[in-house]
């Protein structure tokens, strides 16, 4: 029995093959499991190997680290679900030591390119999956039905599903134009001074609004107009300066008044203190005491 001549071509051609087939650059994968914690996950390829004509599916990588945009201390995250798609990236070394948190270490062995060594960047999608973005111009972010858009010529866009909440120390609303807020109710509540400074600024409400505060200061150089079917003053209220009542006034309780009233029709009660006149009565002339004892009238002494 003759044994086959293998060609030098054949040798070459067989570890060429073998060495592209342990070669790994980037391949596309999905998420199997995520831990938001470490930030790392267990992926899987999701593309099948060729190997002497079949193709066989590739393992599951655990422990795979997930890239996110952070720098100098920012850090943007998102949540990770299973099921969402990825590229993964084989590095040049063996990466253990450093994903232990080691820094210009020696690699544990000589492997290159290996399925252990992965890392995933999130975000890469087949053809299939319709893309988020509403056009080419703005940049938009959006999860859960709340989306923030920034759009050409500086303007910025928040659209919130449900609830937006600030949490801060300070908040300060430098504006040079309109402020228009437009709400169905409003509460503010205030434990400090509070300023607002703006060339205008407009409120519109369908419901209540209700702000509670220690101390508040409002001025305004020109008229400040308010339109209601009631208003009520609840604690002492005090004016400087001049009061212009149009209509019917009604003061209940005790009042104490230092000013000069004036009108055209002042009452109190049902006396108009405009028309209101005293009958004259004569002084009665003065007499000597006298004594009344009975039935006598004495002179005294």
């Amino acid at each position: 029995m003759s044994k086959e001549k293998v060609s030098l071509s054949d040798i070459i051609m067989e570890v060429s093959n073998k060495i592209n087939r342990e070669t790994h650059v980037a391949l596309p994968a999905v998420i199997d499991k995520y831990d938001f914690k470490t930030q790392k996950a267990n992926v899987k390829i999701n593309i099948k190997q060729m190997y002497d004509g079949q193709a066989i599916d590739m393992p599951i990588i655990p422990n795979v680290p997930v890239i996110f945009p952070s720098s100098g201390g920012a850090s943007l995250t998102m949540p990770v679900k299973a099921g969402d798609g990825c590229i993964i990236v084989f590095c040049d070394s063996d990466i253990k030591n450093w994903l232990l948190g080691g820094n210009n270490v020696n690699p544990q062995t000589t492997r290159s390119h290996n399925l252990s060594d992965a890392v995933a960047i999130i975000g890469l999608n087949n053809f299939t999956k319709i893309s988020g973005a509403e056009n080419n111009e703005d940049m938009l972010l959006s999860y859960a039905g709340s989306k923030l858009r920034f759009k050409a010529g500086g303007i910025v866009d928040i659209h919130n599903a449900k609830e937006i909440n600030i949490k801060t120390d300070n908040l300060i609303i430098n504006c040079s134009s309109d402020v228009n807020i437009t709400a169905k109710n409003a509460n503010v509540t205030l434990s400090a001074a509070a300023t607002i400074k703006a060339a205008s600024a407009k409120i519109e409400t369908t419901g209540d609004i209700s702000a509670t505060c220690v101390n508040a200061i409002i001025k305004a150089s020109g008229a400040i107009n308010t339109t209601t079917p009631e208003f009520t003053q609840n604690g002492n209220m005090k004016i400087s300066g001049n009061i212009e009542v149009t209509g019917t006034s009604k003061l209940t309780g005790n009042t104490d008044c230092s000013a000069t009233i004036t009108g055209s029709v002042v009452k109190a009660g049902s006396v108009s203190l405009g028309t209101h006149t005293h009958k004259y009565i004569a002084p009665i002339p003065e007499t000597s005491p006298t004594q009344v004892t009975s039935g006598t009238t004495e002179t005294p002494i």
